[in-house]
């Protein structure tokens, strides 16, 4: 880690949050850096989608439709009545 940054641990459950927080630090002049998801992120260079990139290796809105379009491909195996899934569902005694 570069020395003129100070480490802090962020409060953060998602990129967004963390990202929010790291400009927090940047509008009041601090150099401060985290780890998230095992990547170092430094509040005088932090942006979204530079976030995004670190650690997931997409931009925010490539993130987020392939996020969509699992979660599309999710409800469609879920909505398909021989999905294995439902017979666990199928609480008959018979």
């Amino acid at each position: 880690m570069n020395s003129k940054y100070r480490m802090i641990e962020v409060d953060a459950q998602n990129i967004d949050d963390m990202v929010s927080e790291l400009l927090e630090y940047k509008s009041r002049g601090e150099m401060v850096s985290t780890v998230f998801n095992g990547r170092t992120i430094y509040s005088d260079t932090v942006s979204l989608d530079g976030a995004y990139l670190a650690i997931t290796g997409k931009t925010k809105a490539e993130f987020e439709a392939f996020k969509k379009a699992e979660e599309k491909k999710i409800e469609e195996r879920m909505s398909d009545p021989n999905h294995p899934f439902h017979s666990l569902l199928n609480t008959d005694n018979k």
